[in-house]
């Protein structure tokens, strides 16, 4: 008796479902804002990388050498360290295939608002020292900060929203309804950053004692709200 009940308290639940009409006169669109906003942060990403028979020996040098550079970033506090990585592999002779040494790589990430600061390290990191080898630039890139970012997509959230209930009036008008009520939105936020100028600064040329600092140019990264949902337009 009890899995007759069930049964027929299932069958009445599919059938009053099944009544259920959907919304009528429901459209779905999307809106749009995007906003220009100056790259405020620099990151730089710089190497050192050594050959060596003796693998222990040339551990060693790569670590005298980003001791070395931490040491010099100690002296600029608006540049932030972004942490150190460092790799080992073998080294084959081309014609017999046999391993002749090792070559390690030892890179250094840092990052600052600051960009004069960043500049003039990236310039002296790339000088050599009587104990330590040069350290020499990979990359040099550029982006909105979490706090310029996160103000930024304050305001293009509102402006996005604002974007939606306009087109959602347009729309109302076009179809000549009475009026209109939201029933779901979604808020994504995306970025795009083109390529920056300054990359040429991989293949920079080291500076001596008596070079001036390498420009560096932020440009700007687009940021954009995408506002999507659905309304229903009352008759």
């Amino acid at each position: 008796m009890r899995h007759f009940l069930v049964l027929a308290t299932l069958l009445t639940s599919a059938a009053w479902a099944a009544d259920v009409a959907p919304p009528r006169n429901v459209v779905n669109f999307e809106a749009q804002a995007t906003r220009e906003v100056a790259n405020d942060l620099a990151l730089a990403t710089l190497f050192v990388e050594l050959s060596d028979n003796d693998p222990a020996r040339l551990a060693e040098k790569i670590n005298v050498a980003l001791a070395g550079a931490l040491k010099q970033l100690k002296q600029y506090p608006t540049v932030q360290s972004g942490g150190t990585s460092f790799s080992t592999f073998p080294l084959y002779t081309p014609k017999s295939n046999k391993q002749e040494g090792w070559r390690s790589r030892g890179e250094l990430r840092v990052s600052s608002k600051d960009f004069a600061a960043i500049s003039k390290l990236i310039g002296e990191l790339q000088k050599p020292s009587v104990s330590s080898a040069a350290m020499q630039l990979a990359e040099v890139r550029y982006a909105v900060s979490d706090e310029l970012r996160s103000k930024a997509e304050e305001g293009l959230i509102e402006e996005g929203i604002a974007q939606f209930k306009r087109r959602a009036a347009v729309i109302q008008k076009s179809m000549s309804a009475s009026d209109w009520k939201m029933m779901s939105m979604n808020v994504n936020t995306s970025s795009f950053r083109p390529e920056m100028r300054s990359m040429m600064m991989k293949n920079a040329v080291m500076m001596d004692s008596g070079s001036a600092p390498a420009p560096i140019e932020g440009g700007e990264s687009r940021l954009q709200v995408n506002v999507n949902g659905s309304i229903q337009l009352a008759d």
